[in-house]
């Protein structure tokens, strides 16, 4: 049985790569966001496995996002994975705080990627 993943980032390029990556294994259905505004009713539509969410977005930031969604009686068990080019300790911080699971720099490799998944979905 496949996981459900949503991949929240206004990047498409890295989008389209990550999923391609991880339909490639097998073992996941991608849904892919580009736009923040409509992050939380989204997740609660798809009800994703897993959410991988980019900080830096126009509209509605990843900060905010991940509040939105850990704080949501909906998806607060739905365990998120930051993946930024934001690499200050502060942002991994606020991130955590905010209710990250994980947090992975872009460019993300594709290996701990899958590990992260794999640890998140096993706990």
């Amino acid at each position: 049985m496949s996981k459900k993943v949503l991949i929240v980032d206004d990047e498409e390029g890295f989008c389209k790569t990550i999923k391609d990556y991880l339909k490639e294994s097998g073992k996941f259905e991608v849904e892919i966001l580009t736009d923040s505004r409509t992050a939380i009713n989204t997740a609660k539509a798809f009800m994703p496995d897993i959410i991988l969410l980019d900080l830096r977005m126009p509209h509605v930031g990843g900060f905010e996002v991940c509040e939105l969604l850990s704080n949501d009686k909906e998806t607060e068990h739905i365990p998120i994975i930051v993946t930024t080019a934001l690499s200050d300790d502060g942002d991994i911080k606020k991130a955590y705080h905010m209710g990250a699971s994980a947090y992975l720099v872009k460019p993300v490799e594709f290996h701990k990627l899958l590990e992260e998944i794999d640890k998140l979905l096993n706990q």
